[in-house]
């Protein structure tokens, strides 16, 4: 109800809104809805607590948690990578990094999701091979799980090569089977760690296996 002296204007205001009634609203485009609680991986970059993971993970994250260690801060970000510090850091152990010079056969090391691997966060090795491009990146064969997204990709010496990214939504589920993935190349890393002075680590490489001590499970937890 509203004063006949209003009617010019009410009646636009009563025709715009009837024109955006939906009954039954359509669904959103794009990605399923993430859920309030996301697991995936990160990499030790250096021993003053910086951690690489896949950009994706970090999206809209009221908290981001390193497992066992606390919370972490967002330093920055690339259309694909994140950069994670955990101040008061003690005893990290960064991984070497590869040139991925002519590498096909991979090591893929991370966390799965702790229902894709009944409830244990222990890190775990996945073995793959890099496949064609797709829209300038490679892609890694077989997908991992869920979980895996921003794990090492390393070479047969455990060398960090790149990066693992899960296209899709990344949410947390029942299933062991992962969303296609693709490889974040080692050359666009070190340039991310270059332009914030970050010095890549310069450990000595062992094999695969070592790296799992080098890789964190990181939390997510959205409003």
């Amino acid at each position: 109800m509203y004063d006949q002296a209003m009617q010019g204007t009410m009646d636009r205001v009563a025709i715009a809104m009837s024109s955006r009634f939906e009954p039954f609203p359509s669904a959103p485009a794009g990605p399923s809805t993430r859920h309030k609680v996301e697991y995936a991986t990160g990499v030790v970059v250096d021993e003053l607590g910086h951690v690489i993971t896949d950009r994706q993970v970090t999206d809209s994250c009221l908290v981001i948690t390193l497992a066992g260690l606390g919370n972490v801060e967002l330093l920055a970000e690339t259309a694909d990578l994140a950069l994670l510090r955990l101040y008061g850091a003690r005893n990290l152990k960064p991984l070497a990094m590869g040139d991925g010079a002519n590498v096909r056969d991979v090591t893929l090391v991370g966390i799965a999701d702790p229902q894709a691997q009944g409830g244990g966060g222990m890190a775990t090795t996945v073995v793959a091979r890099l496949g064609t491009a797709e829209n300038a990146k490679r892609a890694l064969e077989p997908a991992p799980a869920l979980g895996f997204s921003g794990a090492a990709v390393t070479d047969t010496k455990g060398r960090l090569v790149g990066l693992v990214q899960l296209k899709g939504a990344l949410v947390a589920g029942p299933t062991n089977v992962g969303a296609p993935a693709q490889l974040v190349p080692i050359e666009q890393i070190k340039a991310f760690l270059n332009g914030r002075n970050i010095a890549p680590a310069a450990a000595a490489a062992s094999s695969p296996e070592a790296a799992k001590a080098s890789v964190l499970r990181v939390i997510c937890v959205r409003k």
